[in-house]
């Protein structure tokens, strides 16, 4: 297989995005040598142009190939790297400590300008324990569970309605494959996932694996701005059965907003008594799964059924009566 192809494969198969790889037939001022020595490629990863350069019967130590990438860079500007069918552990090492990216095709891939350092070490994906799926995981089960848009099934048309990246959405593909949930397909350059089961059937499978996905409660004690945030915990489980509301209203922010919402809402901490709202952060956005006021019943139960209150994990139950399976 051509070096090219197997470079673009491997990209777009672990970044989960388009990368094209085309080959460059020369490039102003570079010495003549290093058109001998590699092919020259060039390809966009994570939206940033890089250059290749890549061989197929890799005879430069690894300080030569540092000196070779580095002269490359400086007459281009921009992010090189080496490409090569195989390298031992020790060159490997070598190059990292050089802080020289390369690409494996199929192994590895070492990018550090990108804050990239992927392996591939497996070919079948592990077991799942018991600890549960992982939030982007539990987000693309709901998505599919709540019938979001049944039509989105690859990690391009997934991310965007999920907040996530394609490249994480691919890992939380993994994880489900790996939970035994469902299966993907390759069509062309897209991955499809494909699950095992639908509706109750498909709850009742990843039942187990569940997680709430609340990492952290803030107890509220001004507020400069009426919260634009949607009602969670017991405040949205009193609106969605018929639970008593809480002593003070929950609000909702996926952790990743919540020093942007805090300071946009003028929120000061305070402990519990003094507290006049409460604001969970959750592990993933809890408005990529609803338009409604409320965070989602799904996210709801996975936070509550498992409550040493009573009253409070019998509403959980309840909210699954009102499913459309």
């Amino acid at each position: 297989m051509p070096v090219a192809v197997a470079l673009q494969r491997y990209l777009e198969s672990t970044l989960h995005e388009s990368a094209r790889i085309v080959v460059l037939e020369r490039v102003p001022s570079l010495p003549s040598f290093l058109s001998r020595m590699y092919s020259l490629l060039e390809g966009h990863v994570a939206g940033r142009r890089c250059i290749f350069l890549a061989t197929t019967h890799n005879t430069a130590t690894p300080s030569e190939i540092a000196k070779h990438v580095a002269l490359v860079r400086s007459a281009t500007g921009t992010i090189v790297g080496f490409v090569a069918p195989w390298l031992s552990a020790h060159n490997r090492s070598r190059l990292v400590g050089q802080g020289v990216p390369f690409v494996v095709p199929g192994k590895q891939l070492y990018i550090p300008d990108l804050a990239m350092d992927l392996r591939e070490r497996f070919r079948t994906p592990k077991p799942r324990r018991a600890a549960g799926l992982s939030p982007a995981a539990q987000a693309v089960l709901f998505h599919r569970l709540l019938r979001l848009d049944e039509t989105a099934t690859t990690p391009s048309l997934v991310a965007p309605q999920l907040h996530y990246s394609a490249m994480s959405i691919g890992r939380a593909f993994d994880d489900l494959v790996s939970a035994g949930l469902a299966h993907t397909e390759r069509h062309g350059r897209e991955r499809r996932i494909r699950f095992k089961a639908e509706g109750r059937q498909l709850f009742d499978a990843s039942h187990d694996l569940l997680r709430s996905p609340v990492r952290a409660e803030k107890f509220i004690r001004d507020v400069h701005a009426a919260p634009p945030l949607k009602h969670a915990g017991e405040s949205a489980l009193a609106e969605l059965t018929d639970l008593s509301p809480p002593p003070l209203p929950v609000f909702v922010v996926a952790a990743t907003d919540w020093k942007t919402i805090a300071q946009a809402c003028g929120f000061v901490e305070t402990d519990r008594d003094q507290a006049l709202h409460i604001v969970e952060t959750w592990s993933y956005d809890p408005a990529a799964l609803t338009v409604a006021p409320t965070v989602d019943p799904l996210s709801l139960y996975a936070q509550f059924r498992n409550h040493r209150d009573e009253r409070i994990s019998m509403a959980a139950e309840r909210l699954l009566d009102g499913m459309p399976w």
